[in-house]
């Protein structure tokens, strides 16, 4: 995989600089270029700025994509470009600003961004809004220290980026800090230590890192935002821009080798299933693991066979909270909910420290990130509504077109794979044509592995748009939590008190 880093300003030490953080959080099979621009600003600290680097951001996106590189990260929180080089191109351009907020809106119930200056206030508030964040964002806040000044004196920095990332989160309700400028990358860990000396246990997010694995996630889903959203310029492609070449650059290997250990939470018991049921649940959900990173499946003893009502939802939690528990003690650095109900993701996260990922709400905020609008193709008719509950507890209903059906059990998708793929099918049809979806997200679990047949028979039908794997994308944000040694804000997530559980005393804290 390479990846290529575009520092929007005409300074190549920079660009260097930031290529060396880049390579230091990458996997190791991640080559990370970087390059800067030769006309525009030399840091951006104003929408005018930003809207002078939109040129050359826009033309280094081209130039990466005919070097063969498989993504671009824009390396500055104003995004600037992001938009218009997604238009140009068709490998994912992940920016800074989005993908920070989007993973503290998942992990947190209220981010604030901290960045260098008051003029930051409206196009932070503008980028929220544009991002259907506005909900999940409680402020902006500043350390008062121009962009370019940011590393003369770092006690001065790191203390004002602690005593305004405690402002936001005693006086604004910011359960998590989002840094508002990359310039700031390498001191989110210091950060969070500052606060937890001060009792808040907030995640702060450097919104480099951010990018990076979401760059990661998008380039191994192969992945790219919506044609539908982003259309594809054609002839309408600036002369200048048809005739550019690849613009090779130096790359720096990803240094990054530590091994996540991932296990999936089955919230169902075997029932109608044939033995060996949960070996190919874990195998499964392993194949789409870089290598390296371990997979194990684990199910829940007693409860529902099949989840498809919220009832059935309720009883498979005391269940999957062992599970976490137990996947926590045993060195788990990362655990998957293996439903698009997301059962237990709430509860357990109180439970555990460490992340806990739900291939619904993950998907949901990936395709967030790639299109204007995205629609569900869940199973039952008469479970639709689920989901539209669902994207409102996550704020993303802004988002989500629609939900619609193949009108199926579970056991009948899991059963009756050409019955599931045939509805799956019609229900993604009606969902692009009639709803204006950009992108889509099948409803269950038990659909994996049919995601790219899907997106490619669509296509067949004149429909081009991305189709997401559940699974798969819950893999990637766990492994992108695991690299990051991130997990949900205890903030938002706070431990259980200890207090006597009848019936559940090996629940009890």
């Amino acid at each position: 995989m390479r990846i290529r880093i575009i520092a929007p300003i005409t300074n190549p030490q920079f660009a260097e600089a930031a290529q060396r953080v880049y390579a230091e959080r990458a996997r190791p099979d991640v080559g990370i270029s970087a390059v800067s621009l030769e006309e525009g600003p030399a840091s951006i600290e104003s929408i005018y700025e930003d809207s002078l680097a939109v040129p050359q951001v826009v033309q280094r996106a081209i130039e990466a994509e005919r070097d063969g590189v498989d993504a671009v990260v824009i390396d500055c929180m104003n995004d600037p470009g992001m938009e218009m080089a997604r238009e140009a191109v068709s490998i994912p351009v992940v920016g800074a600003a989005q993908s920070a907020m989007l993973l503290a809106a998942m992990l947190a119930h209220k981010f604030s961004v901290v960045s260098t200056a008051p003029r930051d206030v409206y196009p932070t508030a503008m980028l929220a809004r544009r991002y259907g964040l506005s909900s999940s964002h409680a402020s902006t806040r500043w350390v008062d220290i121009p962009v370019l000044e940011l590393h003369s004196d770092p006690g001065r920095l790191l203390e004002a980026l602690v005593e305004e990332s405690r402002r936001a989160i005693q006086q604004d309700g910011a359960h998590a800090i989002v840094f508002g400028c990359t310039g700031m990358r390498g001191m989110a860990g210091a950060v969070e230590q500052g606060l937890r000396k001060r009792g808040l246990e907030a995640i702060v997010i450097d919104p480099s890192l951010a990018a990076l694995k979401w760059a990661e996630m998008l380039a191994d889903l192969k992945l790219a935002p919506s044609r539908r959203t982003y259309p594809p310029l054609g002839s309408q492609l600036l002369p200048e821009h048809r005739g550019l070449v690849g613009r090779p650059a130096a790359e720096l290997p990803g240094q990054w080798s530590e091994v996540p250990s991932i296990h999936v939470m089955v919230p169902v018991t075997q029932g109608y299933r044939e033995n060996g049921w949960l070996a190919q649940t874990g195998a499964d959900y392993a194949s789409y693991a870089r290598p390296g990173t371990k997979v194990q499946a684990t199910a829940i003893t007693s409860g529902p066979v099949t989840i498809e009502n919220q009832y059935l939802k309720a009883m498979a939690v005391p269940g999957m909270l062992r599970l976490a528990l137990a996947a926590e003690r045993s060195g788990a650095t990362a655990v998957i909910i293996d439903c698009m109900s997301d059962p237990s993701l709430d509860a357990a996260r109180e439970a555990v420290r460490i992340p806990v990922v739900g291939p619904a709400q993950t998907s949901a905020f990936l395709a967030a990130s790639l299109a204007h609008r995205f629609s569900i193709l869940g199973t039952r008719d008469d479970m639709g509504h689920k989901f539209v509950s669902q994207m409102a507890e996550y704020g993303l209903s802004s988002k989500l077109a629609s939900v619609q059906t193949v009108g199926l059990t579970v056991q009948q998708v899991e059963s009756d794979p050409e019955a599931m793929f045939n509805g799956l099918l019609h229900a993604g049809e009606r969902a692009v044509r009639e709803d204006g979806a950009h992108i889509l997200i099948p409803g269950c679990t038990g659909m994996i592995g049919l995601a790219r047949r899907l997106q490619a028979a669509l296509a067949a039908r004149g429909l081009c748009v991305p189709v997401i794997e559940p699974p798969a994308a819950a893999i990637k944000m766990a492994e992108a939590l695991s690299d990051l040694g991130m997990a949900q804000s205890k903030l938002t997530y706070p431990t259980p008190p200890h207090k006597a559980l009848a019936g559940y005393s090996d629940l009890e804290y």
